[in-house]
């Protein structure tokens, strides 16, 4: 909520005051969608963790380098989409997302003899608030086309439900507790999910992109384990391809017209 707050400010401050004249330069995208605008598409893609699980050194915590290609797990969903206008944008996402580690993966011994993997199935539900950077026309008669490219930035809330499929000998009393407690974790968890990504809008009505969307959680138990010298919380984080499809709410049936004739002045 604060970062909807936040952008929507931004987005008045960045209005000229009454009376004066706007001299920004024409921008397609803003034309072409000044209008309020549904999608709603398909996301593919892959996810991975950070966790204690498959460590590189003994006693320590995973870090970024010790996230492994063999822990890629696909993840799905459905997302819709509202555009406010060509900066600002709402999406809601509903994910399934696998996520998996093994200490075998590691190249320190004392890790692999420990001998702990794990399993766990994420469905989580998001709201994200998105902020489309300007891109302004320089050559009207190259870039006015129906093949806009957009950078955009992006944070929120997920909720998600996950129950881990833990696999390994207790290696320890602090070990034993931890897997044979029932009220240690709870199976619903909150996240913050911020990313980045980039999309192409395909003859005004098609959606193509991929994103990069990491997620920021409050527990330490994503892999259902934990030791004493842990420090920090589990992570994790999906790249994603999206399709989607735009649907224009209040449509102008003479904006088609009017657009070849802005345009064919443009372009002489």
């Amino acid at each position: 909520m604060f970062i909807l707050l936040l952008l929507l400010g931004l987005e008045l401050f960045s209005q000229p005051p009454i009376g004066h004249r706007n001299d920004q330069r024409l921008n397609y995208r803003g034309f072409m969608m000044k209008h309020n605008r549904w999608e709603g598409g398909l996301s593919l893609g892959v996810a991975n963790s950070m966790t204690d699980v498959a460590s590189s050194k003994a006693n320590t915590q995973a870090a970024l380098t010790d996230v492994y290609s063999r822990g890629l797990m696909p993840a799905l969903g459905l997302y819709g989409r509202y555009r406010f206008n060509s900066t600002f944008a709402l999406r809601g996402n509903l994910s399934g997302i696998m996520l998996k580690g093994n200490d075998r993966w590691s190249q320190d011994i004392d890790v692999v003899n420990r001998g702990r993997s794990f399993t766990n199935t994420l469905y989580e539900t998001s709201l994200l608030s998105e902020f489309y950077l300007p891109r302004r026309i320089t050559s009207p008669k190259k870039d006015f086309s129906y093949h806009g490219m957009d950078l955009y930035f992006f944070g929120g809330l997920a909720l998600f439900y996950h129950s881990p499929e833990i696999k390994g000998d207790i290696i320890d009393d602090y070990d034993r507790v931890i897997l044979q407690g029932s009220n240690i974790y709870d199976h619903w968890q909150f996240a913050i999910p911020f990313g980045a990504g980039i999309q192409w809008t395909i003859y005004n009505k098609w959606v193509l992109g991929l994103d990069f969307n990491f997620r920021y959680t409050f527990f330490d138990y994503l892999d259902g384990f934990r030791r004493p010298y842990s420090s920090r919380n589990d992570y994790y984080f999906t790249t994603g391809l999206k399709i989607g499809y735009l649907i224009e709410s209040n449509k102008n049936r003479r904006r088609s017209s009017s657009v070849r004739h802005i345009f064919d002045n443009y372009s002489h």
